[in-house]
């Protein structure tokens, strides 16, 4: 859905006219890991999925093995649609094993947020870090919460020695070179954008565990305006990429699988201008602000048409 802002006043001005687009409410947002202790493969469902067997993105279909949940409380389901429900309601926190819920392992086909209060209130998150491939945010990415001892492990190895840059959106966390906490590097960084982790004395792709602590940050990278979820397909499914505070080329050499890629997104936070072109060129006439936006033409924006984005 969207709506006109400031139309009739820009025009009386002489000015462009301003329009701004206002998605769904975000009533809920978890995490899917393919493994337990949130290893493998991760999916983000916002307010419902009603079929993980859908034929643009299946992968998740009985496949679910830990879960977090970031906001909301949550109903799980055996089958899609909303059928067979498990007993227990989870309530915002980490969920290392679903078998430990009651659920059974690789059984989930639906999910959604419900208004009931929850049953079961998992680990605290006490930090959340989220590790891209390359410098600049860009790449593959990989969710941590609290800690990860093991970026070798034999489930989840890909960002073994493979850190570029990083996100920490809460908590402060050291780092180190070895697993299981060896070799801590010199600074604790606290929340904030870290684009080059060399900036930062820490080695590139030289990272095998790192943990929230209680130490102070001596390091805090640049500040976090705002976050969307790019997806490559309607309903918010397929490929997805997190966007924070800009991307000037979604056609970038090291990170080009979205350019002119985009058909829905979720804006977390902060107002969105999206561009047809690298560099911010051919702005789109609407600032999309915290939302859910299930199909970019629903507010006028073409489908697979998007090469750069940034805050208003």
């Amino acid at each position: 859905m969207w709506i006109a802002v400031g139309l009739l006043l820009g025009l009386l001005l002489g000015g462009v006219p301003v329009t701004a687009a206002s998605g769904d409410t975000i009533k809920g947002h978890v995490i899917l890991f393919e493994h337990v202790n949130l290893h493998g493969a991760h999916k983000h469902v916002f307010n419902s999925e009603s079929n993980l067997a859908a034929h643009d993105d299946d992968f998740f279909n009985d496949r679910v093995s830990s879960i977090a949940v970031l906001s909301g409380t949550w109903r799980f389901y055996m089958h899609s649609n909303y059928i067979g429900q498990y007993a227990a309601t989870l309530g915002p926190g980490i969920y290392r094993n679903v078998g430990s819920l009651g659920f059974d392992n690789d059984a989930i086909s639906s999910l959604q947020a419900v208004s009931a209060p929850p049953s079961v209130v998992g680990e605290e998150i006490l930090g959340h870090a989220v590790l891209f491939e390359h410098a600049s945010l860009r790449g593959a990415h990989k969710h941590v919460f609290n800690r990860e001892s093991d970026l070798a492990a034999s489930d989840d190895n890909f960002f073994n020695d493979r850190v570029s840059s990083i996100v920490i959106q809460s908590g402060d966390w050291r780092f180190f070179r070895h697993v299981s906490y060896g070799t801590p590097y010199a600074h604790v960084l606290g929340p904030g954008i870290y684009q080059w982790v060399k900036y930062y004395d820490i080695e590139n792709d030289d990272m095998s565990s790192m943990k929230v602590v209680s130490e102070s940050a001596s390091r805090i990278g640049g500040w976090i305006r705002g976050q969307s979820v790019l997806f490559e397909h309607r309903y918010l499914r397929g490929a997805h990429k997190h966007v924070f505070n800009y991307e000037p080329n979604l056609a970038a050499s090291d990170d080009n699988f979205f350019n002119d890629r985009v058909s829905s997104l979720v804006a977390l936070s902060g107002d969105w201008k999206l561009c047809r072109h690298a560099n911010f060129e051919g702005m789109y006439p609407y600032a999309l602000s915290s939302g859910i936006y299930q199909w970019l033409e629903d507010i006028g924006v073409t489908n697979d048409d998007i090469s750069s984005l940034i805050l208003q």
